[in-house]
């Protein structure tokens, strides 16, 4: 049960700063090349997907995958949401989600979630559900290596549909748990919403009906009406159920014939209307401030009429979509990059807005003071677009990287993961969205995508930033200082860059090879097999050693790690803040003879990454690479090591656009909350010092390069590994040519002890800030640990029951809580200590109750160990996990490094299943007593200004 706003925001595809939306790319499965010539021909089904309809009305999509191996992703998609509530029902879509969990027809009470734990799957990960606006989605993920938990998944699937318990006493403890989601909520976003809504959804029942309800509907509806919620719109004619996984398709067909065809489809059903938001010929504005608003953003959104997804035309419009909002992007990028930008980030967007509509938006984040600016930026870059359309060379570029995008897609076809087509079939269901497949797909972009030219971009831009149906949003923050403009002067901005001048784009390219001259190489002294494991070590001249571990889980995927001993340990704590952000600075800098921009350029078409990090105590790169670009992840790496760039303009556009993004935080409760349990746990310890506009200020871009240079001027010491789909014999030479070449001291650093050190005892702080009635609190325990697998499996075993117990208290028993958030972490250096960490949100009325009752429950597990039905549960989540994790490119790779790290034995690993199943409850009893310490806890909570506190 994902928590609203964010699945609302992912509804609305909203643009931010942070997240540019783009058009989504249809569905990538496997098919038959279709070669459409008639724009209105409607694209084909990929025929590896069984879609069917039962006689009630009820669709099936069902998929034989084998991605990952053993599991299916089970989908009841209900075409009903919050759009639908009556007036009195606002907000029981939402509940009778959550009363789904509460207890069915054939699972009682939490029996439902009890079972599916028991089968190794996870509340949240594996198990979860979502109500939006127009419709609800239930997800669930089961093993598939015997025939009951698929049978069992498909009656909970039916017991969702039309078997809802609706016990009285569990929708009693229920109000409280959807209250204090409703809690959760609130803040400065959910205020900004509440003021922009109306005129962003002008004259639309969208306005009044957010899926979360209303807190006077949530406090007293009847349940009558939450049940007849249900009855109206969960029904056979508006479902369907989506099945993808490592199955006989036929079998699970015969299992949705058996559960759902004995469904009735109803005597007389109410009317399934679809709503949208009417047009306007004039441009609406909303200015919506706040006094905890952190940042200033405005927008220009503009409502479109839907689009039929199911034609070749409309798969042709989509093409062109995504190329017009890749190019567009990427100028947006270039001018933020510039110094003293008009704005801290922007973006265009152009998707789905709501099932009757969609939307394009033009956003951006701007420092106080520059909504003006940051508009006039947003409409002079769309103005040169429509008086001058894109260049050649833009196109070009982003049609080979689409282009290459799906030559990936379609490398890795044999290797999708099921969620991402049932994803897909969702969107099928409820939008329309074709489900060609991959190969038709694939086939598709290579014939229509030459066909595709600068004029056709330009007209669509056209349509898109076009007048009518448009929307200016402001939110900003509420100071007596800041200026905001009127809507009057933002349509003002609006005319004006209407009749200004733009000069055309200049797109500047730079030629040449990403490294001139190849570097002589070393060479490859010695190799050695890693033991008990199918993977390879290297010794290498410079004295570099380097990880070869060949994988068959993707076939277009190839990582790169790399880890070195020292980090930002080694430096002064007075240059501690420019060694923070040495490495996001070298980012943005560029490598050799490129800047960033040219840099990106240079990659066109090309899939290879590479980012270099100084931590704390180490150094480390992370890499990616298609295998076809294999020497330009090396290059990228060499060049990271030997050319990285000082470039002036690069560190005055960040410093400009961080401190604009800054400017504000203290407004926000969520900074005082982190910022004193930081210092409280700490105990003031010069690095852990906020980033505030003051810590920016220390930060100087001579000493961040200086500081990166030296952390990176010696790769003897370093550790690097590749896990992937590479090929040995052309790897090897790769290695020697641009790793074994790096220059080496012949010296092995080791990290320094810097002092931090947690508090001692048992310390309490309350931070009052905030207007809304909500609270929140978070308990760390820290102590000494030996850190060795078995400990650490065992406080990893811990947790997850601490959690499970927790999560059963707090949230189904007192109803005081959306969810309790556990976990724990260990250190290896400076010294070996553990930290648990447990944190909730609830009322500030109830904060204390609350607090008393995690306490006791822990106390309660050192005086007793745990419950032995939960340490069964989490023993088979973990087994189940290690049969996907150890399936994945990533888990190996982290492996390998750790045995870099701490010189464990990677092979142990393999041992990881038996170590799991022999952990018992006395052996976690023993854990609880030692590192469950209730008289060594920092305790920091948060509550609003005028709130009471008991016992405070």
């Amino acid at each position: 049960m994902n928590e609203w706003p964010r699945r609302l925001a992912c509804r609305l595809a909203r643009t931010t700063v942070f997240a540019i939306l783009a058009v989504a790319a249809p569905g990538l499965q496997s098919s038959q090349p279709v070669y459409g010539q008639v724009p209105s021909e409607r694209l084909p089904t990929d025929p590896a997907v069984t879609v069917g309809e039962l006689p009630n009305g009820l669709r099936y999509y069902i998929r034989q995958n084998s991605r990952p191996e053993q599991r299916a992703e089970l989908r009841l998609v209900v075409n009903a949401g919050s759009i639908l509530e009556d007036d009195d029902q606002l907000g029981l879509a939402h509940f009778a989600e959550h009363m789904a969990f509460n207890g069915t027809r054939n699972f009682p009470k939490s029996e439902l979630v009890r079972y599916l734990e028991s089968i190794g799957m996870r509340f949240g990960a594996d198990l979860n559900a979502y109500t939006s606006f127009d419709e609800t989605v239930y997800m669930l993920q089961v093993p598939t290596d015997s025939a009951a938990p698929m049978r069992t998944a498909m009656q909970i699937l039916e017991d969702w549909a039309h078997g809802i318990a609706f016990d009285p006493a569990e929708i009693e403890k229920e109000r409280g748990v959807v209250l204090e989601e409703w809690r959760l909520g609130q803040g400065a976003g959910e205020r900004l919403r509440k003021q922009y809504f109306p005129t962003l959804f002008h004259g639309s029942r969208y306005a009044d009906r957010l899926p979360i309800g209303t807190p006077e509907v949530l406090q007293s509806f009847d349940p009558a009406r939450l049940v007849q919620f249900y009855r109206d719109w969960y029904r056979p004619d508006l479902m369907a159920v989506i099945a993808v996984g490592d199955f006989q398709a036929g079998d699970v067909e015969a299992l949705i014939r058996e559960h759902f065809g004995r469904i009735p489809a109803p005597d007389t059903p109410r009317e399934r209307r679809t709503w949208n938001v009417p047009g306007h010929a004039e441009t609406l504005v909303a200015i919506a401030t706040d006094p905890e608003a952190t940042g200033t953003q405005v927008e220009l959104a503009r409502k479109l009429p839907p689009r039929d997804h199911g034609t070749l035309e409309s798969y042709r419009r989509t093409l062109e979509g995504q190329l017009y909002t890749r190019m567009l992007n990427a100028r947006f990028s270039e001018i933020a990059q510039k110094p003293e930008p008009p704005f801290i980030g922007a973006g265009s967007s152009y998707g789905s807005f709501i099932r009757g509509g969609e939307m394009h938006s033009l956003g951006a984040a701007v420092e106080t003071g520059g909504l003006e600016t940051g508009l006039a930026a947003l409409l002079t870059e769309a103005q040169r677009v429509l008086r001058h359309g894109f260049t050649a060379p833009e196109l070009e570029r982003e049609k080979t990287n689409l282009l290459r995008a799906m030559e990936r897609a379609h490398a890795e076809r044999e290797r999708t993961e099921s969620a991402r087509f049932a994803a897909e079939y969702v969107r099928a269901f409820l939008q329309g969205e074709a489900i060609p497949g991959i190969e038709a797909e694939f086939a598709l972009v290579q014939q229509l995508l030459p066909t595709i030219g600068v004029a056709d971009v330009n007209a669509l831009a056209r349509t898109l930033i076009g007048e009518g149906d448009r929307v200016i949003i402001v939110t900003a923050p509420e100071r007596a200082d800041a200026s905001i403009p009127t809507a009057e002067t933002l349509l003002a901005v609006v005319e004006q860059v209407q009749g200004m001048p733009v000069a055309a784009y200049e797109d500047v390219t730079l030629d040449g090879p990403l490294i001139a001259e190849s570097p002589t190489a070393g060479r490859i002294v010695a190799e050695r097999p890693v033991p008990g494991l199918d993977a390879t070590l290297l010794e290498l001249s410079n004295g570099a050693q380097v990880y070869l571990k060949r994988t068959d889980f993707q076939h277009d995927q190839v990582l790169m790690g790399a880890y070195s001993p020292g980090g930002l340990s080694l430096v002064a704590d007075e240059l501690y803040p420019s060694g923070v952000f040495a490495g996001q600075l070298i980012a943005l800098s560029g490598l050799g003879e490129f800047d960033a921009i040219q840099l990106e350029r240079a990659l066109t078409g090309r899939v290879a990454m590479v980012r270099a990090v100084p931590a704390e105590f180490s150094e480390s790169l992370s890499g990616t690479a298609s295998p076809q670009d294999l020497e330009t992840l090396f290059q990228l790496t060499h060049l990271t090591f030997t050319a990285p760039r000082n470039d002036s303009a690069a560190y005055e556009s960040f410093m400009t656009r961080i401190r604009a993004a800054l400017a504000n935080r203290d407004a926000n409760p969520q900074a005082a909350f982190s910022d004193t349990f930081a210092a409280t746990i700490w105990q003031n310890h010069p690095r852990a010092r906020p980033q505030t506009v003051e810590f920016m200020n220390d930060v100087n871009r001579n000493d961040a390069y200086r500081i990166f240079r030296d952390r990176f001027a010696d790769a003897g010491d370093f550790t690097f590994a590749f896990v992937g789909a590479f090929d040995d014999a052309t790897i090897r030479p790769l290695i020697e040519t641009y790793i074994a070449s790096l220059p080496s001291a012949g010296t092995t650093e080791r990290p320094r002890d810097n002092g931090m050190r947690p508090v001692r005892g048992v310390v309490e702080k309350v931070v009052r800030r905030g207007i809304e009635p909500r609270a929140q609190t978070r308990i760390t325990f820290t102590g000494p640990f030996e850190y060795t697998r078995d400990n650490r499996l065992a406080l990893a075993l811990l947790m997850e029951v601490v959690d499970m117990r927790l999560r059963d208290v707090l949230r189904e028993d007192m109803g005081g809580t959306y969810g309790v958030g556990v976990s724990q972490s260990t250190q290896y250096f400076p010294e070996e200590r553990y930290s648990i960490s447990i944190q909730f949100g609830t009322s500030p009325d109830r904060l204390e109750e609350l607090t008393a009752a995690v306490l006791a429950e822990l106390e309660a597990i050192r005086e007793n160990g745990p419950d032995p039905d939960a340490l069964a549960r989490v023993r088979e989540q973990q087994r189940r996990g290690f049969e996907t994790n150890s399936r994945r490119n990533e888990y190996w790779l982290s492996v390998l490094l750790r045995e870099a790290e701490t010189g464990e034995p990677s092979a142990d690993v393999l041992q990881f299943p038996a170590r799991v199943q022999a952990v018992t409850a006395a052996a976690l009893h023993e854990a609880a007593r030692r590192w469950l310490d209730l008289g060594n806890y920092v305790r920091v909570s948060l509550v609003p200004e005028a709130a009471p506190l008991e016992g405070r």
